[in-house]
């Protein structure tokens, strides 16, 4: 059995959304297959880029169904390309009919940080291990981890249970997706674990969501939160603090061409912000400068949004 715990080459069935009128309606479903590394998931990120460029028309993921073999995600690829078949609009892509978008609701998990900026989410994970949480900041994933290990059960036991595979428990716990509404309502009868989440008709939107004032500030992305956030503070009052991430300004008028940089322009001149962070990360990052500055702002992880 393999370690829990450790970053893996991770088979995938992956769901890439495409919008063709400019809104958050689906109008067509990529339905494909990777192997991505769950410590630096650069491959299916990188698909994602490549997708999204040379194309008007806005693209961004769905969801994802981790396997537990390479196998078994090319069956479940062909057995969704014959499902929808009549509904194949190019290659890869289905119209997104009711029925598509219902399966993802249902079986993929939800929204991960597969597809976002991230230098190492190891070593993210570790420095967030390093310090203790309150109660209440517990996560549905940390609880979910908590209640299986309570109960004597692998990661593999409880996927056996509610009908998934081992990684994508993984992810759940890791809270670096959401569980579909399918797997979500099996946890909630095995653990009643429903009390800490919202209900999953609600649309996940983005992982991180900022409240500054009476404006909670949630874009489409984790990232492009961050940025939007620091952009508000004032980039040029959070460059004078001097952190560093990754060995590198956090933001910096240089640019660095092997980082993770995002290049921000403003009335006073051109910055880079480094954007190798985890979601956790971006939180720390966030909620400390808020205390340097003596700001009141909160920071919230799988904040839900309304459709």
């Amino acid at each position: 059995m393999p370690n829990e715990n450790q970053d893996e080459k991770q088979p995938l069935v992956y769901f890439i959304a495409k919008g063709n009128f400019g809104d958050k309606q689906p109008d067509f479903i990529k339905v494909g297959r990777t192997i991505t590394d769950l410590s630096k998931p650069d491959t299916i990120l990188k698909r994602l880029k490549t997708l999204q460029t040379g194309n008007e028309a806005k693209i961004w993921d769905i969801g994802v169904i981790p396997f537990d073999t390479v196998e078994e995600a090319s069956r479940e690829e062909k057995r969704l390309h014959s499902q929808f078949g009549a509904f194949r609009a190019e290659g890869e892509w289905f119209i997104a009919t009711p029925r598509l978008l219902k399966f993802i609701k249902y079986q993929a998990v939800q929204h991960t940080d597969l597809f976002t900026e991230e230098d190492s989410i190891e070593a993210a994970h570790a420095k967030e291990a390093e310090e203790p949480k309150e109660a209440e900041e517990i996560s549905f994933g940390e609880r979910l981890a908590k209640e299986r290990e309570s109960a004597d059960m692998t990661q593999e036991d409880l996927a056996e249970k509610v009908g998934c595979s081992r990684g994508h428990i993984a992810l759940i716990e890791q809270n670096r997706g959401r569980p579909g509404k399918s797997v979500y309502k099996k946890l909630v009868e095995l653990f009643g674990l429903e009390s800490l989440e919202p209900p999953t008709e609600t649309i996940y939107r983005n992982s991180l969501a900022v409240q500054m004032k009476e404006r909670l500030i949630s874009e489409k992305t984790g990232i492009e939160t961050f940025i939007k956030v620091i952009e508000e503070i004032g980039i040029e009052d959070v460059k004078k603090l001097n952190k560093y991430e990754s060995k590198i300004p956090l933001i910096s008028v240089d640019e660095f061409p092997d980082k993770a940089q995002r290049k921000v322009k403003t009335e006073t001149g051109t910055y880079y912000i480094f954007s190798g962070l985890a979601i956790a990360r971006m939180k720390k990052i966030l909620e400390n400068i808020a205390s340097c500055l003596n700001l009141d702002i909160k920071v919230f992880i799988n904040q839900a949004k309304k459709k």
